[in-house]
């Protein structure tokens, strides 16, 4: 999949960043680069390789909405594998040379936990915010997902 350099529009977003609550429009531009990064599953139907259901997710910075990298999960397997989240963050790692203040998933992600462990590890916060409030930022690059696949 190739990096995406997109530019969102606003962002109705409620998320504690350094105990400060938010619940206004934001703009990616509000963001510092790598001051939240958000790991998302792009698909909403299962992709099929070789006849088995899979699920991408990708792990993108919110100022710039650059895409790091992705990953396929197996459906079956409720999730992304520890080792394939690892090396989707140790990409970006590779990419930035710093780690984000903060990581998002949608609530309710299956790949919640997994992405929860990589942020503990390396040391920043993590949390969970309805998947409306990602839509401005995440939204072009699903749209430019779902083309690709037509």
């Amino acid at each position: 999949m190739a990096h995406h350099q997109l530019n969102a529009a606003n962002l109705q977003f409620s998320v504690n960043l350094n105990n400060t609550k938010f619940s206004e429009m934001l703009r990616p531009n509000q963001f510092k680069v790598n001051e939240l990064w958000i790991a998302i599953k792009l698909n909403q139907r299962s992709v099929f390789v070789q006849d088995e259901p899979y699920d991408i997710y990708v792990l993108m910075d919110a100022a710039s909405t650059y895409v790091f990298g992705h990953l396929l999960s197996r459906v079956a397997d409720e999730g992304p594998e520890e080792a394939e989240v690892e090396a989707l963050f140790r990409k970006a790692w590779e990419t930035k040379r710093q780690w984000p203040e903060k990581l998002v998933v949608p609530e309710r992600s299956l790949a919640q936990d997994v992405f929860k462990t990589q942020a503990e590890k390396h040391g920043f916060t993590f949390s969970t915010v309805r998947l409306a409030d990602l839509t401005s930022i995440v939204g072009p690059v699903k749209k430019s997902f779902a083309s690709a696949l037509r």
